[in-house]
């Protein structure tokens, strides 16, 4: 089962450079650990998250994550790129820290990135899991349908108030094709009939946030 650890720092004024080299260099860090697939993602338009930054490590499986984490403790030079990060100065000040773990979904689809990513977490209603995974599902088909790729189901541990909150995401090749996708929504019939049950009073799962989020190439 995979697992991703995802760091959310939002840049101080005037350093957003610096912020990017301090991703790039963290990332170069971790992967000698057993980090795999770094990423740095920029919240474009996400509500009180917009202008964040969010990194995300990928692990094989939950002992690979905690292997990873027992050598971070252990690495000198880790720990001081962390006090640097906490620090007065830094070009950053973290905002969140959680474990997202991706529900297999054994759906045979590109796994394709792209240059947009959209997301979305909400909140499982009692006894209604399955029909939260069959909703994915559903819209990861429709998605998939009009150009995204790479569509993943997770649910959130260690995330504070989110803990236990799913996330839906796919990428796109870029805003246009986002906005294309959009519009789809409240044009097609497929797509209206998603919009009612995510926001109907027989839906499985309670909307908590979204966003759309650009890589930031590492």
């Amino acid at each position: 089962m995979t697992l991703l650890q995802s760091i959310i720092t939002r840049p101080k004024p005037g350093r957003r450079h610096d912020a990017v080299a301090l991703a790039v260099e963290a990332s170069k860090l971790v992967e000698r650990h057993g980090a795999a697939d770094c990423r740095l993602l920029a919240a474009q338009v996400a509500g009180e998250m917009s202008g964040t930054h969010v990194f995300t490590l990928e692990f094989e499986n939950g002992a690979a994550w905690g292997e990873y984490t027992d050598a971070l403790y252990a690495d000198a030079e880790l720990q001081a790129l962390l006090e640097r990060v906490e620090a007065e100065d830094s070009p950053v000040d973290t905002v969140a820290m959680s474990i997202v773990s991706e529900i297999p979904l054994g759906r045979n689809a590109s796994k394709a990135r792209g240059a947009v990513v959209e997301a979305y977490s909400s909140r499982v209603l009692p006894g209604r899991f399955e029909g939260a995974v069959g909703l994915a599902n559903t819209v990861f088909e429709f998605v998939e349908g009009r150009g995204a790729t790479n569509c993943r189901l997770s649910q959130m541990s260690a995330a504070g108030t989110m803990t236990d909150c799913l996330v839906a995401s796919w990428e796109l090749e870029s805003m246009q094709a986002l906005g294309r996708l959009a519009d789809s929504y409240m044009s097609e019939p497929e797509g209206q009939r998603i919009m009612e049950t995510l926001t109907g009073t027989d839906g499985p799962i309670t909307p908590v946030a979204s966003g759309i989020y650009t890589e930031i190439p590492l």
